[in-house]
């Protein structure tokens, strides 16, 4: 439950579940060599080099463009660290230092792309038709990530004294296994942060939960023999269609989310077998669960090897083992908590808007940091979430220098008020 501390001109100074201080309120005054450094163009001019990098994921390749934005900082007079991963790639982590009256402000986002489908643009293009501009990651989510470097840049040419430290992060991997984030929590990347933003596409609005997702894969073991004497054999993908019953019947325990709704299951493949006149002595179904904060994975996974129990019971030479492919847990940071409402009073001084904020059926990095610091947490990206993974992928310009706008008043509000 947050508390209020005291008033200064007008506006309430406000403690966060983070112990981070900062003012709520009042009216959209930006400091202004804070808006005269931000620079549309230059922030168009950063996602270019971006989307012309390639960084598709496998195999990645991100260092070529930490690198470099290592090095642009370094112009700047910004401090800058490029972690390399190795196989050509690296996080790269930025800082402008701050007082230390206040906790640290972390824009956070990822270098990777998926693979480019069928396109017709050049994904690497960076063209500019009707004030979009196309290329493999400009939403997903490099519009975001080029925003972010350009407001940090813009608010150490202000001079701006902050009472926190301003924090960019870009990582490796979030389309994958989210090796760069990890990285970047075991190496104490978000010791003394405070709140995070990361810059996932979602059209400029406040994001605050995420689905988890569970992904598992079951294989039922059998024995061979000839098709024409399958009583000699042990048949796995029977075996799997009995686990199959109790999986359709299965019911989830979850707390419905009035923001994310109810958890899903998909099953997803089923493979069996590997020739018509022989027995099949393996098969393997993988289903994705996506959940809801609040749901448990280890409970579900125990619910799993419950049902293969229930059908060993039931056919003694059942055997079958589970096999966990993924697993990010639900998180959410909830609506009340006052980095949410300051967030919310930037969003309608910069775009006159101010919805409920609202959830993300898929997950970002943030399955890795929220669990593990309880960081207050949105995200907040200019990127079409419409366009990400797929073909003539593009982001909106104006919506890209909207998200700047939004960055930097935010870094104002939270960092210098």
């Amino acid at each position: 439950m947050s508390s209020f501390l005291g008033k200064e001109a007008g506006k309430y100074l406000s403690r966060s579940a983070a112990g981070t201080y900062f003012i709520v309120g009042g009216a959209s005054i930006m400091n202004e060599t804070i808006a005269s450094a931000l620079s549309n163009e230059e922030a168009k001019d950063i996602l270019t080099k971006f989307v012309q990098t390639n960084t598709v994921n496998p195999p990645g390749n991100e260092k070529a463009l930490a690198l470099w934005i290592a090095d642009e900082f370094k112009k700047a007079g910004i401090e800058a660290e490029v972690r390399d991963m190795g196989e050509g790639r690296a996080n790269v982590v930025a800082r402008i230092k701050g007082s230390g009256e206040r906790k640290a402000l972390l824009f956070d986002g990822h270098l990777d792309t998926v693979p480019p489908g069928n396109w017709t643009e050049d994904p690497w293009g960076a063209v500019v038709k009707d004030r979009k501009l196309y290329g493999l990651g400009a939403s997903d989510m490099k519009g975001g990530l080029a925003a972010m470097m350009h407001v940090v840049k813009a608010i150490k040419k202000s001079g701006a004294a902050l009472k926190g430290d301003l924090v960019f992060a870009a990582s490796i991997d979030e389309e994958t296994d989210s090796l760069g984030a990890w990285d970047l929590l075991k190496s104490g990347g978000l010791d003394g942060v405070g709140a995070i933003v990361i810059g996932e596409p979602n059209y400029n609005e406040i994001t605050i939960c995420e689905k988890g997702a569970l992904w598992l894969k079951v294989t039922t073991h059998g024995q061979t023999s000839h098709g024409a004497m399958p009583e000699k054999g042990v048949n796995a993908v029977i075996h799997m269609n009995k686990f199959l019953d109790k999986l359709l019947q299965y019911q989830f325990q979850y707390t419905e989310s009035p923001i994310l709704g109810k958890p899903t299951m998909n099953i997803a493949t089923l493979h069996g077998g590997f020739k018509t006149n022989v027995v099949p002595d393996r098969c393997e179904l993988t289903v994705d669960i996506r959940t809801v904060p609040g749901q448990v994975h280890k409970d579900i996974i125990a619910d799993f090897q419950r049902m293969c129990d229930e059908v060993k019971a039931e056919i003694p030479e059942f055997k079958a083992d589970i096999e966990v492919l993924s697993d990010r847990a639900a998180v959410e940071t909830k609506a009340s908590d006052d980095f949410v409402r300051l967030c919310r009073d930037v969003q309608q001084d910069v775009t006159g808007r101010n919805p409920e904020p609202n959830g993300f059926m898929c997950y970002t990095d943030a399955a890795v940091f929220l669990p593990n610091t309880h960081i207050p947490l949105i995200v907040y990206g200019p990127g079409e979430q419409h366009m990400a993974h797929q073909p003539d992928e593009y982001i909106c310009l104006d919506r890209l220098y909207e998200s700047v706008r939004f960055y930097a008043e935010l870094a104002e509000k939270y960092l210098i008020d």
